[in-house]
């Protein structure tokens, strides 16, 4: 029985070290890559100087050309609602399902502007 008591605690030590902080402010990049939040990078691989061990190919590549192009409101809308505009698309609704709150979409949007 205390076996089980300390593995438990064990494990739900663990899971809370990966939650973020009450009041934590996580950055896009962090966003961006976090299973429990956007992990956007599961389905996305992202321009960078640095080639990546891990090809995510689901979506499209990243780049920050592209995504200047798209515009903010643009972006905004596919993080919020993929699907209003696709409705055969796999990724989340972002917004739509609470994972990421509006501040958190902006701060994604700022990270992809700024990718190269």
């Amino acid at each position: 029985m205390t076996r089980r008591i300390v593995l438990a605690l064990a494990c739900a030590a663990v899971a809370a070290a990966a939650l973020p902080a009450v009041g934590e402010t996580l950055s896009g990049a962090e966003l961006f890559t976090r299973a429990d939040k956007g992990h956007c990078a599961a389905c996305h691989e992202v321009a960078s100087a640095a080639p990546s061990a891990r090809r995510s190919d689901v979506g499209p590549k990243l780049g920050g050309a592209r995504m200047r192009a798209l515009g903010r409101e643009r972006l905004r809308a596919l993080l919020t609602d993929p699907m209003a505009s696709n409705p055969e698309t796999l990724m989340p609704p972002y917004g739509r399902h609470r994972i990421l709150d509006a501040a958190e979409i902006e701060r994604v949007i700022d990270y992809l502007y700024a990718l190269p």
